[in-house]
């Protein structure tokens, strides 16, 4: 506890579970030390329209470290609320199709806290990181690496707009 502790006022650490994702929203989304309009936006998408929520998620992020605040989190989730939530504020921290930094320390206090394992949010982090992967709209599906040639099964290189293999337009 520190000194100026004492001289803080408590908010009332009542949450119901949508007030709780809310605050855990608003701590990644804070991560960076800003809240954009365009995050408040998310927020009150979180929420689903619940001003009660939203106001109570807002009074304990004001009130609470964000330490505290992952562990409140915590606490107020069940299990598969734990999981929804971490699918959430996944999506939120890489919206920019990345994870680094603040951002990344906070998710991994999430994880800790909600003691989930790297098996349990793999397949959230690979389904997110593709979801915000905007290039692969911006390549034809016979420009994919990887990609075969519908005609003839041969194996089509980057870039390739003929088959090497029977010459079609791919």
């Amino acid at each position: 506890m520190g000194i100026f502790d004492k001289l803080r006022t408590k908010a009332d650490v009542n949450l119901t579970p949508k007030a709780a994702l809310a605050l855990a929203a608003m701590t990644v989304i804070g991560a960076d030390g800003s809240i954009e309009d365009d995050e408040i936006s998310s927020l009150t998408r979180i929420v689903r329209g619940d001003e009660n929520a939203f106001n109570s998620a807002l009074t304990v992020y004001k009130d609470l470290s964000v330490t505290d605040s992952v562990q409140l989190v915590s606490k107020v989730l069940g299990e598969k609320q734990r999981i929804a939530c971490i699918a959430i504020l996944l999506d939120l921290a890489m919206a920019d199709g990345v994870l680094v930094g603040a951002e990344q320390k906070l998710m991994d206090a999430y994880i800790t806290a909600f003691q989930l394992s790297e098996q349990d949010i793999s397949s959230i982090v690979d389904i997110i990181a593709l979801k915000n992967d905007f290039s692969v709209f911006e390549r034809s599906a016979g420009q994919a690496a990887g990609a075969f040639c519908q005609s003839c099964g041969t194996k089509l290189g980057a870039g390739m707009q003929f088959c090497s293999g029977c010459g079609t337009r791919v």
